[in-house]
């Protein structure tokens, strides 16, 4: 392309008439045959002014021509985990709130795990780990080897239980598993930057 570029120049210099007969008429080159035709001094002067208006429009039809790609890093890196904390932040903080103030009441658990609002959790379990996921470091960095990956699924394995004693009404399962439900809970919302449960409850 440069040495294609030099060449053309190089004939221009040499003879407006001549760059007329090289130049295709294409939307580009047409402006600049029609500079070249008009210079009919060969001083070095105008040959060096005649070189910087050429190169000048060269850079101007390609900068004008050639479409601009964003860069993968702004979507696999910094940018794109600020978007996800922004975006489920507020769905964790919903799901916190309702499990915090079920307090092991059976019909409350029932319409927590029953339910796919916002809020329940069918949604709080998916921004849950989505949100713990959004804490890399590193775009290789596989997702279960993240702390706050492993501190939501721990909270979430209490869960699960929590979800077979409330099946089975077995109501002194559901105190012993909420409760430890609610310790693991703390120590997620530590590891995505959230307020503590006992802030939560009270917001």
């Amino acid at each position: 392309m440069m040495a294609a570029i030099l060449l053309l120049l190089a004939i221009l210099c040499c003879s407006s008439q001549h760059a007329s007969a090289f130049l295709s008429p294409s939307p580009i080159t047409k402006p600049l045959i029609s500079c070249a035709a008009q210079r009919t001094s060969t001083t070095e002067s105008d040959r060096r002014s005649f070189a910087e208006d050429f190169l000048g429009s060269i850079s101007l039809a390609f900068l004008s021509s050639t479409p601009c790609y964003a860069s993968g890093g702004a979507t696999a890196g910094g940018a794109y985990l600020l978007s996800a904390k922004q975006r489920y932040n507020e769905r964790v903080t919903a799901g916190c709130k309702t499990f915090l103030n079920l307090d092991g009441d059976v019909d409350k658990l029932n319409t927590f795990f029953s339910t796919a609002d916002v809020g329940g959790w069918e949604d709080f379990s998916a921004a849950g780990y989505l949100l713990s996921n959004a804490f890399r470091t590193s775009s290789t960095k596989p997702p279960d080897s993240l702390p706050s990956v492993k501190k939501w699924k721990s909270y979430a394995k209490e869960i699960e239980l929590l979800k077979r004693a409330t099946a089975k009404k077995d109501a002194k399962k559901i105190q012993s598993t909420y409760k430890d439900a609610e310790e693991k809970l703390d120590t997620y919302l530590e590891a995505v930057e959230l307020p503590t449960g006992m802030e939560l409850k009270q917001m």
